[in-house]
């Protein structure tokens, strides 16, 4: 028996209309280099697009909500980007978990992540996906080195120092010595560290379940 036509036609017509509602809302990866509408800054560190879709900036950390300096870097990141276009570069990875893109924003010829962490609104934070990027992290440590020794943002603020601080070899992260991820671990393992700003200085940050 022939199956009438008619009935191809309506998944397809579903589909066509799904695939319309669809793609606006969550946007598209982009080419290596793209420009987007910025309609606003979600907190320091992050952007919505126009379209709805989200980016991450790539190589920092900012205050998270309830923290100190977070509506400081919150209205820092919006006074440099919402509702400007940006152009964005990218490393390896273009995604992130949440399905957040991940970038280096740029307008003209300033790097806003650069920005953020020169107004010491944020400090470095790298994965292993984004390390071959070593134009870009020189950039981001200068930077970053420039706001600690002129005490800007979130270097003002009191921290309680450790006698030293520890980094497993290999890791990002450094660590108060009586935090869990170092412990019980062969000293041979360890950098150890007597001032938090020379990890910061390698590139490290901190681990956020001991905040050293």
């Amino acid at each position: 028996m022939k199956i009438p036509k008619k009935r191809y036609l309506i998944p397809i017509f579903i589909l066509f209309v799904l695939l319309i509602r669809y793609v606006p809302e969550i946007g598209r990866d982009k080419s290596p280099e793209d420009r987007y509408l910025v309609t606003k800054a979600i907190d320091g560190d992050t952007i919505e697009l126009s379209g709805g879709d989200k980016l991450r900036l790539l190589g920092i950390d900012s205050p998270e909500r309830g923290d100190l300096y977070y509506d400081s870097a919150t209205a820092c990141l919006t006074s440099l980007v919402a509702n400007r276009t940006v152009t964005v570069t990218y490393s390896k990875k273009r995604r992130d978990r949440y399905g957040r893109i991940l970038g280096y924003l740029f307008i003209d010829d300033i790097c806003v992540n650069e920005a953020i962490l020169r107004s010491g609104m944020a400090n470095v934070y790298l994965f292993d996906d984004n390390l071959s990027d070593s134009i870009r992290i020189i950039g981001l440590l200068n930077a970053q080195k420039e706001a600690i020794a002129n005490k800007k943002g979130i270097w003002a603020r009191p921290v309680s120092d450790e006698p030293f601080y520890l980094a497993i070899k290999g890791k990002l992260r450094f660590h108060r010595p009586s935090c869990q991820s170092v412990r019980n671990r062969p000293e041979t393992d360890y950098i150890k560290y007597f001032s938090r700003f020379d990890a910061f200085n390698d590139g490290l940050s901190p681990c956020r379940n001991c905040r050293p």
